[in-house]
């Protein structure tokens, strides 16, 4: 939460704090970094594109099995019968979180500019496009989400090419609408079937991740170009999602038995359930937090907030695994590497979308159960005996090697990763245990630098209780080049910036006061809020 929301006594710490002082500490000693101490430990986190979602490698296209065309002919008959049939989905849970106005850099759908060189498929008209069975098709989801990466690189760059796709993108889906229920639908024209036990999905099919990413799109380029249409696209693909399910029109969102509001990715058309995929709902969710900032409609705060209470309320008893990658959806659940990590980083830009604490602490948990494993750095061996490992899917060991050192020595890794069943192992790439895993042990093998670092914005709380605790700062090798001991008699707090881990231990770092420049281990007496 912003520090002027926070409770009077946090906020006199912190304002002590930025003062240059603790509340409530007494220094007992303190070995004060040289000037040129300061942190600059490397991150060796490597990004990784490949974390972005495939909207097309989910799930097995097949061709239609019933008349398209008619179907959509008789959806459009109900273009006017909302109050008769689907009053709108209302009564759902809302726990009070509230869209907050971000920098355009940090707006969930301003990000992955695209290339100027398409190399995917896409047709004549630029259009992002879906192949099987001989042919290519129109995929509401792939088309917003290209429209999208082109936008965001038209803003950096101001190269009208990247607008025109992102414009023919747009269109394509405007042009290819079903109008029901006064609304604006976007149809996937091929069936579609899911995991073992979920219904077919028959073309012509919705999908509430369509309806809120092309939401997104929409309002993007009624920013940018100005044009009303663009607007009223908008408005008509928001009137979607606040839509109860009927049997005889489109619809993207409904509310479960609990009472929670999903915007669904995968409804069943003939019914009122879907699969709850996460990543999906958060996707369209983010169109609504658009289309908030785009009119401030009190509306979209109620669906915004209903669907972030529908994540703050299941991931944790249906998509979190402990010690492993989360659930894809509660229709398929089983674990899924790739979207873990995109629930990780949705988790923590709800925290700064709503500035509620609950996200920030959901995407540290799901850090620690699956971290991003892809680094670039080195490893540092302490004297004395190393075994690395071989392991199968399971966990179980395959090969393992035994190397003893007579002193320290260093290897470089590419990977930093959980093993099934298992703790944190580093792949290491040279020397004698080249190909091998070796797990992280603080004090005998540690990656040096930063991995996996979340940042908190707003800052978060870090608490101390009465003790002594130790801070330390790095050079851009990740050497330790100075350190901050400071004794508190009585609790206090600082604000928190980032967590990440730092030379194999996790670490939190200080924005302001005493420790600015460090970063604190975790310890017994250390917790943030």
């Amino acid at each position: 939460m912003a520090s002027g929301s926070l409770p009077g006594g946090v906020r006199r710490a912190v304002a002590v704090l930025a003062a240059g002082a603790l509340l409530g500490l007494t220094p007992v000693t303190a070995a004060r970094a040289a000037s040129s101490g300061v942190d600059r430990s490397p991150d060796v986190s490597v990004p990784d594109t490949g974390w972005s979602p495939d909207p097309v490698a989910e799930g097995t296209p097949r061709l239609p099995s019933r008349d398209v065309k008619k179907v959509k002919e008789e959806q459009r008959q109900h273009r006017s019968v909302r109050t008769a049939e689907a009053p709108g989905v209302t009564g759902y849970a809302r726990d009070g979180h509230l869209p907050k106005d971000l920098p355009l850099a940090a707006q969930p759908t301003n990000n992955s500019p695209a290339p100027l060189v398409d190399r995917g498929l896409h047709d004549a008209a630029g259009v992002r496009m879906f192949s099987f069975a001989g042919k290519i098709w129109d995929h509401p989801v792939a088309q917003a989400q290209w429209g999208l990466s082109n936008l965001a690189a038209y803003r950096t760059t101001k190269d009208k090419r990247f607008l025109d796709r992102a414009i023919a993108n747009a269109q394509r889906n405007v042009d290819r609408r079903v109008e029901s229920q006064d609304a604006w639908f976007y149809p996937y024209d091929f069936d579609l079937s899911r995991c073992a036990g979920r219904a077919l999905l028959r073309a012509p099919w919705y999908s509430g991740m369509a309806q809120g990413q092309l939401l997104s799109l929409f309002v993007g380029l009624a920013e940018l170009t100005g044009d009303e249409k663009w607007r009223t696209a908008a408005d008509n693909t928001f009137l979607s999602l606040t839509l109860a399910p009927s049997t005889k029109a489109p619809w993207g969102s409904w509310v479960d038995p609990n009472g929670y509001l999903w915007l669904e990715e995968y409804p069943v058309t003939a019914g009122t359930t879907g699969e709850r995929v996460l990543n999906g709902h958060i996707f369209a969710l983010y169109g609504v937090y658009d289309y908030w900032r785009l009119t401030k409609d009190d509306r979209a705060v109620a669906v915004f907030d209903g669907a972030a209470s529908t994540v703050r309320r299941y991931v944790p008893t249906h998509f979190r695994v402990t010690r492993w990658a989360s659930n894809y959806s509660m229709g398929c659940a089983s674990p899924h590497l790739k979207y873990h990590q995109i629930h990780t980083a949705q988790s923590l830009k709800l925290y700064e979308m709503t500035h509620s604490g609950t996200f920030a602490t959901y995407a540290y948990t799901l850090r620690s159960d699956y971290p991003v494993p892809a680094v670039n750095g080195t490893v540092s061996f302490s004297a004395g005996t190393h075994v690395g490992y071989k392991f199968n899917s399971k966990g179980g060991i395959t090969a393992q090697k035994t190397l003893k050192l007579s002193r320290a020595s260093t290897a470089l890794a590419n990977s930093r990763t959980r093993v099934y069943g298992r703790n944190i192992y580093y792949q290491i790439t040279n020397g004698a245990l080249a190909g091998y895993l070796v797990p992280e042990a603080y004090g005998q093998r540690v990656l040096l630098g930063r991995a996996v670092e979340h940042r908190y914005t707003p800052t978060r709380v870090l608490s101390f209780q009465p003790g002594t605790y130790t801070g330390y700062a790095y050079n851009s090798k990740g050497t330790v080049t100075g350190s901050r001991r400071i004794t508190f008699s009585k609790a206090s707090v600082a604000p928190l910036g980032a967590t990440a881990w730092v030379n194999g231990r996790l670490s939190y770092q200080v924005t302001a006061g005493a420790y600015l420049g460090y970063w604190l281990p975790h310890t017994t007496g250390l917790a943030f809020s």
